[in-house]
């Protein structure tokens, strides 16, 4: 590592920058839902319609993450990374013109694609800076970016949408994406790859499979990727849907969620080091927590606040695992070169899964309610903790 990679300031640049990239990416998410209840009002968009977007971006999020997860061990980060900046800020300016819902299918399918090609370089670029010991830390503070995202999301399209109207929703997102990507560009344009300074190639993805505890890790992701990415699609719906509440107070209530979100990642390293740093043994809890908490937001539906209290501990529950299988599992294949392969990997199950739950849920929804999506993810989560039971028993029988 040369002297400017080592820099103390440098390295808290480059974190901070991509910490912020980062985070816009979920505002240029997170705007969707966010708009959804005056795109339902206004008859823009309906119910239906709202599931297909989420459901898009799901699956194309998930295949481009698999590619680019393959390609980002390959290409230098700079490429990756801006490049999905530039797109997902020229695809938002497109969206927010509302042209016709087929349009609007493809823009959003665009966003999808293009911000699938950050993770797994940003991943590369903590294994380059930091120390092998340090990285997986790093990781884990990297990855509250995404609750980071959320909060400000909702403050920031909230504001938007109610004083400038519903399209600056997307309009605004999308230039701070393309300011970031300079940002980004200026700082990291030198740093390559991990697996380049070894001049060598990655392990084939065949021989990765091959490994019972990524195998296990990949239904995990599969199962809470129906959970994790529901609960930002359907939160401002359900409560104007279940609870009346007034279309301006709802920000009031879902920005509580991530907020809860946000403290669940923090309090992960901590948690790590009290699971024995085994992060399979992390995922029982979080599953666990999400389990009861989705089962007890049925009985309470009555409720508005028990469902927000329930609602929250969900989403910090699934973000605990979604550390553990997206940000500390992948750093594990680090000496194989692996790094982004593998979190491509786990993040195409995570997203498949969430878009085989938008499809689902939008039509459960529409015509039963929420309830069977909630009692779903109850059951979905009693599963992987046997899942997650068996992985951190194989992980500390490899460690003995």
């Amino acid at each position: 590592m040369n002297k400017k990679l080592s820099s103390k300031i440098y390295v808290a640049a480059v974190f901070a920058a991509l910490y912020l990239a980062y985070s816009a990416v979920y505002i240029a998410r997170l705007n969707l839902s966010m708009a959804a209840p005056k795109l339902l009002e206004d008859s823009i968009l309906s119910t239906k319609q709202i599931g297909y977007l989420g459901a898009v971006f799901s699956v194309v999020y998930a295949i481009g993450r698999l590619l680019n997860g393959w390609l980002s061990d390959r290409v230098a980060p700079y490429i990756m990374i801006c490049s999905g900046l530039v797109l997902i800020g020229t695809s938002n300016f497109a969206f927010g013109m509302l042209p016709v819902f087929p349009a609007l299918l493809l823009f959003w399918a665009v966003n999808a694609f293009a911000q699938s090609m950050l993770w797994s370089s940003i991943l590369c670029v903590l294994v380059r800076i930091f120390r092998q010991e340090t990285s997986s830390k790093a990781s884990s503070y990297m990855v509250t970016s995404v609750a980071f995202g959320n909060i400000v999301a909702i403050i920031l399209n909230t504001g938007i949408i109610n004083s400038l109207g519903v399209k600056y929703a997307f309009f605004v997102p999308g230039l701070i994406s393309l300011v970031m990507a300079v940002i980004v560009l200026f700082l990291i344009f030198r740093i390559k790859n991990p697996i380049e300074l070894k001049n060598r190639r990655p392990d084939s993805v065949f021989n990765l499979l091959r490994q019972k505890t990524l195998i296990l890790s990949i239904l995990m992701a599969l199962f809470h990727g129906m959970i994790k990415e529901n609960v930002t699609v359907w939160m401002a719906v359900y409560f104007v849907d279940t609870y009346a509440i007034n279309l301006s107070d709802t920000s009031n209530f879902v920005l509580f969620i991530p907020l809860v979100g946000f403290i669940g990642r923090i309090a992960y390293p901590v948690l790590y080091r009290f699971c024995s740093k085994n992060e399979h043994t992390t995922s029982i809890l979080g599953f666990s927590f999400c389990s009861v908490a989705a089962f007890l937001i049925v009985i309470f539906k009555v409720n508005a606040i028990w469902s927000l209290v329930f609602l929250s501990v969900i989403y910090a529950s699934v973000s605990l695992v979604n550390t553990s299988l997206l940000s500390i599992v992948p750093i594990d294949f680090s000496k194989t070169g692996n790094v982004a392969s593998v979190s491509g990997i786990l993040d195409f199950a995570t997203y498949s899964g969430g878009g085989i739950g938008s499809l689902v849920y939008g039509l459960v929804i529409a015509h039963i309610g929420y309830a069977p999506m909630f009692l779903s993810w109850a059951i979905i989560c009693t599963v992987c903790v046997l899942l997650a039971a068996i992985a951190a028993r194989i992980k500390r029988k490899s460690m003995i």
